[in-house]
Parts: structure tokens; C-alpha cells; sequence
């Protein structure tokens, strides 16, 4: 039976039609990584071509800063296991703060966009080791606090397009983090839902929403100590996967190093679970925090908002397309209930 659902948190609407949809096995579209090799000498990511690109930081396997030099000369190295590089294609410069507002409003495009880039060309992050996951994480929260010393930047960014269906223009595992002068509005928007949650219940949305999830327990995917991974209720999409921390934080740069832990290997299991039980679909998944502590792009964010919000992680599986009905009315029509995907997700 088809049903309107409501997110939480946004008040956004969904349409889950089932009976417009396939099993969920007949969902598999194309694997990604299917026949890539090991390496490739035309791919400017790729041990070899390191001199393609300048360079903001170069990464090792234990965490050790190989280089973070710019002006240094670009050499081949045998060592390196993340690299973070401009980006050629920047959809953001650094041009002087300018703001318009005549009857259009405008805002200049300064910000940063960087690329951090894994070194084996075919090793998609559901197949990388737990290591190498949890450093790349440590990499998102090194940058965000580096990045938050900037007076002109409101926002970081940080999000992972996997298949050309996910926007990824290169097959080389990478993850790109842009950072923006002014709050996103859909990071607005849940800062919102979650205050006005937080003012009638004096709770946190996502800490009630967990609570709920484990308690009905038919969309939980897997949860450990740290964290809960869930099929969202109102997804948007098949297979709409959220990781929750269950420790209630707004920022994703506070997590302990255990809890860094936890995360790079429940990221790594439902990743992989998406892999094998889709055939490696082409996905996008993106990390929704706190705007920079102070700068929203307009004012401060109060003390109440930074209590009520809770940072996650969505993992967004492209295996479906927005048609007519999808843009002219803005809800999306999911044709796989999220308690169907649990299950196909764990096996049952």
C-alpha cells in the first residue's frame, strides 16, 4: 500500500509506492569498479602522476605526515596512503566576500574545494581496510578544524560520490570537502527542525529518533557500542541508510578516538553490505554537522541549537530516477519501503 511519510526532522514528504517497484535484488544497476585495474597511467589520482597536482597534505599509513609543504617540488612516493590536493575543477575560488542585494540577492563564490584521494585506483571504501577508513576519518576532522579557523567560512562540507550516476567524473576513490561562506539550507533546515523539536520536548530529535528505532528494531541495520545505522522512515530513495552516534553531539570533529573507531567500521560493514547484496551500485554519502562554531553566514547559532542538533552520516544509493511528479511537487517516490530494505540489507 502506498504511504505518504513525513521526515522528523525537516517535515520534508516522501512517497513510499510500493507497488511501483521490483524485488529488491532486481535494483542492482552497474557495478562500479567492475574491470578497473589496479592502476592506471592516464589517471592523474594515481601513484606516478603525483606531479599532475599540487598538494595541501600527504598522508601515511600510520597517520604520519609525509609532506604539507605546497611549494614543494611533487615527487613519487612509495608511502603515501592519502593525499588532500586542490581541485582542478574548484567550484568555489578565493575572490574578496562580496554581497549583493538589489531585488536578486547574491554572495561571491569564496571557499575551498579539496580532494582527498585514497591511493589504490580500484579500492572502493567498502573494500579498504578498517585502517585506512578510520584514517581518512581523521583526515575529515583535521581538515574541518583547520578549515574553522577561517573568518569567512561558515561551512565544511565533506561528502563521497562513488559511480558517474553519483556525479564522480573520476574512478579513483576519492572524497571532496568544500567549505562555503554561507549555512547550506538543507543544514538550515534540520538546525531548525531539530530546535523546534529540542524547545516543545526538551530532547534531541535524533537521540529520540534512535530510541524509537531500536525499540521497533524493523529498520535497524546494525549497531554496536557507538552507533546505529538505520534505514531511514521517510526515505527518499532505496536503500536511504543513516549512521547515527549515539552519543548525542552537534560536531562531528568532537567524536573520541574509540568512537573513531566504531565509525570507520560500521561505515566499512554497511558500505559493504550495499556492495555485495547490490553488486557496488553507485552511491553518494555525505556527513551533515554543525556550521563552523560562530559564523552561520549571517549571525551565531544560539547555545540551544547547538544542544538540540546531532551530527550523521547518509549514504545515498542512485539507483533510481526523478521524473515529473519528483520535480514539479519536490516529493520523492521511493519504491522500496525501508523496512524491505532492512531486511534484504541483513540477509532475512
Amino acid at each position: 500500500m502506498s504511504e505518504f511519510r513525513q521526515n522528523p526532522v525537516t517535515k520534508h514528504w516522501v512517497l513510499i509506492a510500493p507497488s511501483r517497484g521490483k524485488r529488491p535484488d532486481e535494483y542492482k544497476t552497474y557495478s562500479v569498479m567492475h574491470g578497473v585495474p589496479e592502476t592506471d597511467a592516464k589517471c592523474v589520482f594515481c601513484p606516478g602522476n603525483e606531479h599532475l597536482n599540487s598538494e595541501i597534505l600527504r598522508v601515511g599509513i600510520n597517520g604520519q605526515i609525509l609532506s604539507s609543504d605546497r611549494d614543494r617540488p611533487i615527487e613519487s612516493d612509495q608511502d603515501w596512503q592519502i593525499r588532500i590536493i586542490p581541485n582542478k575543477f574548484a567550484a568555489l575560488e578565493k575572490v574578496p566576500i562580496q554581497r549583493r542585494k538589489d531585488f536578486y540577492v547574491s554572495y561571491s563564490g569564496d571557499g575551498e574545494h579539496e580532494v582527498i584521494v585514497t591511493r589504490a585506483h580500484n579500492e572502493p571504501v567498502a573494500l579498504q581496510s578498517i585502517t585506512l577508513v578510520e584514517l581518512s576519518l581523521k583526515i575529515f576532522i583535521e581538515r574541518i578544524k583547520t578549515l574553522s579557523q577561517r573568518e569567512d567560512l561558515a561551512y565544511v562540507q565533506i561528502f563521497h560520490n562513488h559511480g558517474r550516476d553519483a556525479g564522480a567524473s573520476l574512478v579513483h576513490p576519492h572524497y571532496q570537502l568544500i567549505a562555503i561562506p554561507i549555512v547550506p539550507p538543507h543544514i538550515h533546515s534540520e538546525i531548525l527542525g531539530c530546535y523546534h523539536h529540542f524547545q516543545s520536548h526538551q530532547s534531541c530529535i535524533y537521540c529520540d529518533i534512535i530510541k524509537e528505532e531500536i525499540g521497533l528494531k524493523e529498520r535497524v541495520v546494525h549497531e554496536n557500542d557507538h552507533f546505529i545505522v538505520i534505514s531511514a522512515y521517510a526515505s527518499r530513495s532505496p536503500f536511504e541508510t543513516w549512521i547515527l552516534p549515539k552519543r548525542h553531539s552537534a560536531r562531528f570533529e568532537d567524536m573520541s578516538e574509540e568512537e573513531i573507531r566504531h565509525l570507520s567500521f560500521v561505515l566499512k560493514i554497511t558500505l559493504g553490505q550495499l556492495y555485495t547484496k547490490l553488486s557496488d551500485p553507485p552511491l553518494n554519502f555525505y556527513i551533515h554537522n554543525m556550521p563552523i562554531k560562530g559564523r552561520d553566514g549571517a549571525g551565531r547559532h544560539s547555545a540551544h541549537e547547538e544542544k538540540a542538533y546531532h551530527w550523521h552520516l547518509t549514504i545515498f544509493p542512485r539507483i533510481t530516477i526523478w521524473a515529473g511528479f519528483e520535480f514539479a511537487t519536490g516529493i520523492p517516490v521511493n519504491p522500496v519501503p525501508p523496512e524491505v530494505s532492512t531486511k534484504f540489507l541483513k540477509g532475512e
